[in-house]
């Protein structure tokens, strides 16, 4: 999706504001009032309060993104905003796909997610152009018309979305706000609307702040950075090293036949796509100890090179042209070097057929042994890998290859290590899911709970949390008693006795859960869900005025709820009216 433009005009607003605090800095410095002029160049006050103004507002403008992208709330509804992208049905292989490669980069991908980052979520959406991003609350959209302009090869998917999610982990959209926001946004949202905590179950977002999220608001320099962290997160997650640069090329048609296609990268906001293909080629490389290479020029496209010497030529495969195949040859190579160590790991042997294989069933190295056959290069392949492997422990070249790779790994642990040493939170990561129960997505609450628990073993909202979910998945006596074992080392705690409440709720006692209400209120008054749920629970009976003194009561303590029944909510507004009559 193109990017907006960025406009080069401040709040008129902020202008003042930040005149006036200069004005009495200088005062209160005792600076002399007949300053020189400044010679050519210096365009007096503006300039000042267009900098400083500038800079206030970026901050300002940052910790609001990075609190919204922390806000599951936020992150739900920006979700259904893409779903409403859609031009028909999303394509059903690409949602498979999609799914499987997304799970398997969360689950086995090696990267730091930061405290105050959500859990990745993701959909696939119809949409005609070749486009995926990723917005500041880590939800990661895919146009199904990319997934299928890659012939639906998981290698070339991976590193888009490994891509996507290097900017959601490294917060690239809130970080770079300052770069990239516009100036309108700001005045008619960011100023007068993003009050953080308002935005529970129910509020609506801001369209303007909605349209900025669907649209790549990053600069060139995070994009060089998502490329690489990109790249070892997808290989780290057991994908071919160079489905990278396979992509980049696949990238470079659509680029050269941009009339033909919606391209979803712009040279403004990206790297020249040749130079992102060589660094990822060079990278592959670099995790194959220097041996594979393939070839640049247009009469070599397609040759795929070991330790510089010519080994095959790829075939067009599955919808992919000769250059594709050779990266994905190439990183099978690399992907073998990589993870064995020694030559006898790869514990190379015949099959019955009298073809050479290896040791590794990942579909990874399926492009190299389907080439390998093909070319009948077997053995010379065996040959060269064992001379490499003996060249290698003389010149040292794996520790030389491999430093990026292991300094950017020790920044990953390093990265990991602070975040697991703030135990401080703990309190919003169980809030957090607290926030994914109410909005159905019992998944996602585990894990904050669970990252919540990691924190502060301690944290009873974090257990309360845990047996929630346990009771959301039918196992109610079981999160029963990881209730109770919370209770006896909190009595009275207010929270455990709403967790208990929700978990009589969902195992059909509806006269324990009231009780668990009731019983929270008078350990806490202000434990205000108590009062909701008492709500839900007396509709749930049938008892609608019951129902509505209880929402009266949560409407008064909470004004700004926006989770009260369309209904009652009707019903206590006309209250309003006829009392002011």
């Amino acid at each position: 999706m193109k990017p907006w433009r960025v406009w080069k005009h401040t709040n008129h607003i902020w202008k003042k504001t930040v005149a006036a605090a200069l004005a009495a800095m200088v005062m209160l410095s005792g600076a002399p009032c007949g300053m020189q002029r400044a010679e050519a160049g210096w365009d007096g006050w503006d300039d000042v309060i267009e900098v400083v103004s500038g800079t206030l507002i970026a901050s300002f403008q940052r910790t609001q993104l990075l609190a919204l992208g922390d806000n599951p709330a936020v992150q739900a509804e920006l979700c259904s905003q893409a779903e409403k992208e859609n031009d028909g049905r999303p394509d059903r292989r690409a949602v498979i796909l999609t799914d499987s490669v997304m799970t398997r980069l969360v689950e086995q991908g090696n990267y730091a997610l930061k405290n105050n980052s959500l859990p990745f979520r993701w959909r696939v959406v119809h949409k005609k152009e070749f486009n995926a991003y990723c917005d500041y609350s880590d939800f990661i959209c895919v146009y199904d018309k990319l997934v299928k302009a890659c012939h639906y090869n998981e290698d070339e998917l991976a590193a888009v979305l490994a891509h996507e999610m290097a900017h959601g982990y490294n917060q690239h959209v809130a970080r770079d706000a300052q770069k990239t926001i516009l100036a309108d946004v700001l005045a008619d949202v960011a100023l007068d609307q993003l009050d953080v905590s308002s935005y529970g179950v129910g509020r609506q977002l801001p369209q303007a702040l909605v349209d900025f999220a669907i649209v790549k608001n990053t600069t060139v320099a995070s994009e060089k950075r998502a490329d690489e962290s990109g790249f070892y997160t997808m290989a780290s997650a057991g994908f071919n090293p160079g489905g990278a640069a396979a992509m980049m090329a696949r990238m470079m048609y659509f680029t050269e036949h941009s009339s033909q296609v919606e391209d979803f990268f712009f040279p403004n906001d990206h790297p020249d796509t040749r130079v992102r293909r060589g660094r990822m080629a060079e990278l592959m490389t670099a995790y194959g100890i220097g041996h594979p290479t393939v070839g640049q020029s247009q009469e070599t496209l397609g040759d795929v090179y070991f330790d510089n010497q010519f080994l095959l030529r790829a075939e067009p495969e599955g919808g992919l042209d000769e250059e594709e195949m050779s990266y994905l040859i190439a990183g099978g190579i690399a992907k073998g070097f990589h993870d064995h160590e020694t030559f006898e790991a790869w514990a190379f042997h015949s099959k019955a057929d009298g073809a050479l294989d290896f040791e590794g069933d990942a579909a990874a190295y399926a492009p190299l042994r389907r080439a390998l056959a093909a070319s009948g290069k077997g053995e010379v392949f065996r040959s060269l890998v064992a001379q490499a492997y003996a060249d290698d422990a003389r010149t040292g070249a794996r520790d030389t290859f491999l430093q990026d790779e292991r300094e950017h790994e020790a920044d990953v642990e390093k990265e990991r290590a602070k975040q697991a040493a703030a135990a401080e939170a703990s309190p919003k990561k169980a809030a957090n899911g607290d926030m994914y129960l109410e909005l159905g997505l019992t998944n996602f609450a585990e894990k904050e709970y669970t990252r919540a628990k990691a924190l502060d073993e301690e944290n009873p909202d974090a257990s309360c949390g845990l047996a929630m979910v346990e009771g959301r998945r039918g196992h109610h006596e079981q999160a029963l008693a990881m209730v109770d074992d919370v209770l006896a080392k909190h009595a009275g705690n207010a929270h455990a006795l709403v967790a208990r409440a929700d978990i009589h709720r969902h195992a059909g006692d509806l006269d324990a859960a009231l009780a668990d209400c009731e019983a929270a209120l008078a350990a806490d008054a202000g434990t205000v869900a108590a009062r909701r749920i008492i709500g839900e629970l007396y509709d749930q009976k049938g008892d609608r005025e019951r129902a509505l003194e209880a929402y009266r009561a949560y409407h008064e303590a909470a004004p700004e709820a926006c989770d009260i029944p369309a209904d009652y909510m009707t019903m206590l507004v006309d209250g309003v009216v006829e009392e002011v009559e």
